[in-house]
């Protein structure tokens, strides 16, 4: 007798699970991980219920372009292992954790890097040191460096050669810097180089160690977010941070725990030290009000509340807490059977005074609450259990369905006799919820994993899903409850033993791995008569050959490999079926006869079958080809019709009728709303023609048989499905086959015969643009009380024709749900597409743009006409974006040719990395709609792909100047208001380098005496500085120029990189604020003047006209007057927080005030007028870099008030207008 196994056959591929809130929450079934080490390849700040997503496909992707993706890695430890440890601590400051490739991975190169336990002890001296002097605005590299460690550790754990690696007392000596971290001013959320540090300090304590004392350092962080969550409710990274130090501090408790024994919290480190955590978490979980943003950290708050009580010096006040969590939660909530549960696995179904709690209640309550309804089918053989929101309409769907997919894969397998009788799954029983969220209640309610669209459980035959709507998953109810149901089959008639347990898992439980999730998904395209290619599936293959999965590669995929090979794994089942059914058939028979060495030799020879591989990707490519010609199969709405009531016996004379039938027995079975019959029937074949042959011929003769009962007239017969399986040789050495028949009998009264949809709306239409929908036509044998129209854009109508207009292109499912006056529901949905038609004022790209340097300006509401071809295969323009915002680009080929074009957008402090690329393709149009974090300068470059030319239109929207006169109010033209400035000699060396601001082009000269030139200029902050130098003589003369930084004058950092007639141009990045060089020289003994301009975001020169504050002006009494259109220059400090300027209106005007801020203080202004010093008239704005703003004012006296926020030392410019 096998014992109850679960067979988590789980459709996570089927499903885009969404968190209920934007922090995933812990599960609070989750145990103890006894692998001390986690990867950052695993995902451990978010729960595994939000595995997957729906990704761009490969079209999406830049094509054809020179250029790098910002998160392409730069770094692998064969370069690390040439660094001295200086260097490796100071290039932590400058790359992400992500720039280092081969993180977290065992090769020859990290081995030698990590062996070295000097390498490794002085990058936590190092982090010690940085621990010290990481501010809020700068983390210093600490998270960058705590990911270094963290990869030793985790490596030491699963690498006897780094084993040192994995001794706590070694992990120990991360304790001094962790305590320096939290020892640090800046240890508090705020900005994110604060939270950031927290952060890397979670996960940091998670593969190293703590003790009481870090623990309790961690206390005001978790209280500073218990106060001020609200505030900041979807900032991911600082309830992160929080997370993490709930998480991984009870994750080391518990492993020290686990490593010594220790099972009641008794005699560890952390016993009655730890008080203050445990209660400052405790906190969260009695947060009574539950909302979308906090129920994530009550559900944390509950859980390692609960799983740290033991170690509380009094563990009873802790348990007390969760004993509240009954009273004070809102019963039947998440939250309320989060405590419900660990007070069941926890604390023995005991309250904190020892009383017993009737847990089996509150999950048989849950139970009720959740799952109100239950249907029955087939004489009791198949129950179904759902929310009150589950239409039942869809569950007759589930079960017509179901004989769909059970009709094919008996037809496949050739088998419909259980492999063991008396088992659980004799009774069929689906679990099906009202929503995901509602679904996260399964876990505790039956005990099983919520982290999946759907899952089996073979030992108890039930499986468990959810409804979903199309946002909250790709894939309908449908389709994945025929996924699951395949799942059943399997193990009920195919696959020997329960999951797990079976031969076919013994000593490799992946063996077949790849057969029951790709089978899975193919059979979910069942058919009344065969099974179709699935859109939804084939969807989801690459468009690019080289991508996809080989027949060795998917014949040997496991759940370890990732979600990829569902789909390959249907595209193989799906190739057997059409051109392979020899392999097919033969691996189904090595699983029915338990024959798992047979099977490993079919998947070996397989693999290695060119041929089979070849067969295989031609029919891939096939299916790519015709993806627009498949849909979704689903159960047609023939099933849900009202018929006529047949005699049982004429049922039997037409079936037999259709074909040579012998020894039928029709019977009848009873379900909640109507009668079907089975119809079990002999079949012999003429003569036996082989395996295939015979497999073919029956196939067609069944769906021959079919097709002539559809013709007899009566409605009911398009529900019948049938199959032929367990093919003998009689004694007459002829093959005989089973064959049965099911279908509707007749519906009894409680059948409501659901109302029929008509759809009538264009299947194209353009934005901003009246369209019509109407449902002329819908009908029911009753009356319809009701419709609601979903445009899929989150707008609705409750009209029964109505009209809608969308404001973004794209294409929407639009969705009709009618109701009838029985309360029954029925849905259909069609698509259309939106297309968007580009306007504005119409402006021509100008050439020469083919690099950042000569790109065009583009203007809100500017539509740009433009091409590129073979000759000038790429266009460069610039916008300027005013403040953060949603920026959406959409770019349109013009002509109608089988050209292409891509684009890319990039940042002024960043020309070498693009940051987006378009992710929607509609018609001839690639648009993104890219969020834009911080103000400043952008560059749109639209290049070719194919072709020999491609005439294209765009616009931008968004936040961006509208004008070029506001382009030169702030700054965005790099020579506006440049002033020319001669060279001063000697500037020989760096030592006398001559100073360059922004707000300067060098007019200068090298000869036979003078064959160099220096000069200098100040960096704000990291970025990208372009440098232009421009032979104006015009002659022949060689000269070259080079960029040094003032820490390093040995070895440039940057030089020219492209040559336009007499200019040489460059580009390159500074890493910090800070001193750079130039250095001119020239390479020949002729004389040059030449032109050098500096653009960046470096400091200006002061003008000449400039006045500079005086100080004490920090009061209106004391303010500095100052004059209209004369800049200003100032500054502030953390004494000096205020300037106050005076000055005298004499007539009635508009004044523009502009603000620069010079440095990265939190800078701004007010004005206000003398007669009324208590009440400000006027305030400026940020437009990157500046303050500005605009006031109407009379003649009179005005002061204005210029204050810094934020930041410590300072300076600014100003000016009045």
């Amino acid at each position: 007798m096998k014992k109850k196994f679960i067979k988590v056959l789980c459709s996570v591929a089927l499903s885009c699970m969404i968190c209920t809130s934007y922090l995933a929450k812990v599960s609070a079934a989750a145990p103890i991980n006894n692998t001390k080490i986690k990867s950052n390849e695993i995902n451990t700040s978010v729960d595994s219920s939000n595995k997957l997503e729906r990704m761009p496909s490969t079209n999406s992707e830049p094509l054809g372009l020179n250029a790098k993706n910002t998160n392409s890695s730069k770094y692998s430890f064969s370069d690390l292992n040439k660094l001295s440890n200086k260097e490796i601590l100071d290039l932590t400051s400058k790359i992400k954790w992500n720039d280092i490739s081969d993180l977290f991975q065992y090769n020859d190169d990290s081995y030698a890097f990590y062996s070295n336990r000097e390498r490794v002890q002085a990058l936590i001296d190092g982090l010690y040191e940085k621990a010290s002097t990481y501010t809020s605005t700068d983390d210093k590299g600490i998270d960058t460096l705590v990911e270094i460690l963290r990869s030793g550790f985790y490596l030491g754990f699963y690498n006897d050669s780094l084993k040192y690696l994995n001794d706590r007392s070694f992990q120990d000596k991360c304790i001094p810097a962790m305590l320096a971290i939290e020892n640090n001013k800046n240890f508090k959320l705020g900005k994110k180089g604060q939270d950031t540090v927290i952060n890397a300090l979670g996960k940091l304590i998670g593969n190293a160690s703590c003790n009481a004392e870090v623990v309790n350092k961690t206390v005001p962080i978790l209280e500073q977010y218990y106060r001020e969550m609200n505030t900041y409710p979807k900032d991911k990274l600082k309830g992160d941070a929080v997370y993490n130090f709930m998480k991984e501090i009870n994750y080391d408790i518990s492993q020290y725990s686990y490593d010594n024994h220790i099972q009641d919290g008794k005699n560890t480190p952390w016993t009655g030290k730890i008080d203050s955590f445990i209660n400052a978490i405790s906190k969260f979980a009695n947060i009574p009000d539950v909302t979308e943003n906090n129920g994530w950290i009550i559900n944390n708050g509950i859980y390692y509340t609960s799983k740290l009580s033991m170690y509380h010096s009094n563990p009873s006040i802790p348990h007390s807490v969760i004993d509240n969590c009954l009273k004070l939660l809102p019963a039947y909530s998440e939250q309320f059977y989060t405590a419900v549960e660990r007070i069941k696995e926890d604390f023995n179904s005991k309250d904190s005074k020892g009383n017993a709690i009737d847990i089996d209640k509150l999950l048989e309550d849950g139970k009720k609450h959740y799952l109100p309804k239950t249907y029955t089918f087939d004489n009791g053989k198949m129950i179904i259990k759902t929310g009150d929101k589950v239409d039942e309409s869809k569950v007759q769907r589930l079960y017509w369905a179901s004989k769909e997919v059970k009709s094919q894969f008996h037809r496949i397998t050739g088998n419909d006799n259980p492999l063991e009788t008396g088992n659980a799954d004799d009774i069929l029983t689906m679990v099906i919820y009202n929503s995901p969220k509602e679904y996260k209640l399964n876990r505790t309610l039956y005990g099983y994993s919520v982290d999946n669209g759907g899952i089996y459980i073979e030992g108890i035959g039930t499986f468990f899903t959810y409804e979903r709507t199309p946002e909250e998953s790709i894939y309908s109810l449908e389709e994945l409850f025929r996924h699951e149901f395949t799942h059943y089959l399997q193990g009920r008639y195919l696959i020997p033993g329960l999951f797990g347990q079976g031969d076919f898992y013994k000593g490799n439980s992946g063996r077949i791995t790849w057969f029951e999730e790709g089978s899975a998904e193919f059979f979910a395209g069942s058919t009344r008569t065969s099974v179709l290619p699935r859109k939804s599936m084939v969807g989801g293959l690459s468009q690019k050959p080289k991508e996809r999965f080989s027949a060795d590669k998917i014949l040997h995929s496991k759940y370890d490999d990732g979600w990829e090979f569902y789909k390959y794994g249907y595209a193989f089942s799906d190739y057997m079926y059409n051109n392979n059914k020899k392999l097919f058939s033969d691996l189904v028979s090595t699983m029915k006869n338990n024959d798992v060495k047979g099977y490993e030799n079919l998947i070996e020879n397989a693999s290695k079958d060119t041929n089979v591989n070849k067969n295989y990707q031609d029919h891939m490519q096939k299916l790519v080809d015709n993806y627009n010609n498949y849909t979704i199969p689903l159960v047609s709405d023939d099933y849900m019709k009202k018929y006529d009531n047949k005699d049982l016996n004429e049922i039997k004379s037409d079936v037999e009728s259709t074909m040579n039938l012998t020894n039928s027995q029709i019977t009848k079975e009873s379900s909640q709303y109507f009668d079907t019959y089975t119809l079990k029937s002999t079949y012999t074949l003429d003569s036996n023609k082989g395996e295939i042959n015979n497999w073919n011929y029956m196939n067609n003769k069944v769906n021959e048989s079919l097709e002539k009962l559809n013709k007899l007239g009566w409605g009911g017969y398009k529900t019948v499905t049938a199959y032929f399986s367990n093919p003998k040789v009689n004694s007459h050495n002829q093959v005989e086959y089973n064959v049965i028949f099911h279908g509707l009998l007749t519906h009894n009264k409680n059948f409501n015969e659901a109302p029929t949809i008509k759809l009538d709306f264009p299947k194209e239409a353009n934005t901003d643009e009246k369209i019509n929908f109407s449902s002329e036509g819908s009908k029911d044998d009753g009356k319809i009380v009701s419709y609601n129209w979903d445009f899929g854009d989150n707008t609705t109508s409750s009209e029964k024709n109505s009209f809608h207009i969308y404001k973004d292109p794209g294409t929407y499912i639009v969705k009709l749900t009618v109701t009838d006056d029985k309360g029954l529901k029925t849905e259909k949905a069609s698509s259309i597409t939106i297309n968007k038609v580009l306007k504005g004022n119409v402006v021509s790209e100008k050439e020469d743009n083919n690099d950042f340097t000569t790109a065009n300006p583009v203007y809100y509401k500017d539509l740009v006409n433009g091409s590129v071809s073979s000759s000038d295969n790429k266009d460069t323009f610039y916008f300027t974006v005013t403040k953060p915002s949603d920026i959406t680009i959409t770019v349109e080929k013009t002509n109608n040719d089988k050209s292409e074009f891509n684009w890319l957008l990039f940042s002024d402090e960043d020309k070498s990395n693009y940051m987006a690329f378009p992710n929607k393709e509609l018609g001839n149009q690639l648009s993104n709609t890219v969020k834009i974090n911080k103000p400043g300068k952008y560059y749109l470059v639209i290049y070719k792909t194919l072709g020999e030319k491609v005439d294209y239109k765009f616009s931008i929207e968004g936040a961006i100047l509208s004008s070029s006169q506001d382009d030169n109010d702030t700054d965005t033209n790099p020579n506006k208001d440049k002033l020319v400035i001669s060279e001063k000699e000697d500037n020989d060396s760096f030592d006398k380098a001559n100073r360059v601001g922004k707000n300067q082009t060098v007019l200068a000269t090298l000869d036979t005496k003078d064959n160099r030139d220096t000069y200098y200029f100040d960096a704000l902050a990291a970025g990208t500085i372009d440098i232009v130098m421009e032979n104006t003589d015009n002659n022949s003369t060689i000269f070259n120029w080079l960029a040094y930084s003032s820490d390093n004058t040995n070895n440039y950092i940057g030089y020219p990189t492209k040559k336009e007639g007499n200019k040489l141009m460059g580009s390159f990045k500074v890493p910090k604020p800070g001193r750079y060089y130039i250095l001119a020289y020239k390479n020949s003994s002729n004389k040059i003047n030449y032109k050098l301009t500096i653009n960046g975001d470096i400091d200006k020169v002061p003008l000449k006209n400039e006045i500079h504050e005086k100080e004490n002006n920090d009061s209106f009494e004391s303010a500095n007057k100052i004059v209209l259109n004369a800049p200003i220059l100032g500054s502030l400090n953390g004494e000096d927080l205020r300037d106050i300027y005076s000055f005298e209106i004499k007539e009635t005007k508009d004044l523009n005030i502009k603000l620069t801020n010079l440095n990265n203080l939190g800078l701004t202004w007010t004005l206000y007028k003398e007669s009324d010093l208590n009440n400000y008239i006027a305030y400026g704005s940020k437009l990157g870099s500046t303050i500005v703003g605009n006031c109407h004012v009379t003649p009179g006296k005005y002061y204005l008030y210029v204050y810094k926020y934020s930041g410590n030392n300072g300076n600014y410019s100003l000016i009045i207008k």
